[in-house]
């Protein structure tokens, strides 16, 4: 006699997204006072993705930003401005 198997399904992206979030945390040693997310630079850049401000930045040389609540120095401003203003990199 076989026994049935029955299919149920499972919600994989909310347990791959909690294992992830978790490694995350578990491994970054540092961590943004703006609390993280899709938006935070600091969790970009751990997870690889593209943060516009520091191709920018490292186009004109300038320093990059540690965290999210770190201000912007003028001349970052002024090179923000100027792809705003001109919508081309600087």
């Amino acid at each position: 006699m076989q026994s049935e198997q029955v299919n149920q399904p499972m919600n994989v992206s909310t347990n791959v997204s909690t294992n992830v979030s978790t490694n995350l945390m578990l491994n970054n040693d540092y961590v943004c006072p703006c609390g993280g997310g899709q938006s935070c630079i600091v969790d970009r850049r751990t997870l690889n993705d593209w943060v516009h401000e520091d191709d920018l930045f490292l186009k004109n040389k300038l320093p990059l930003r540690k965290h999210c609540f770190q201000q912007f120095t003028n001349k970052q401003l002024k090179v923000l401005n100027n792809f705003t203003a001109n919508d081309s990199l600087c």
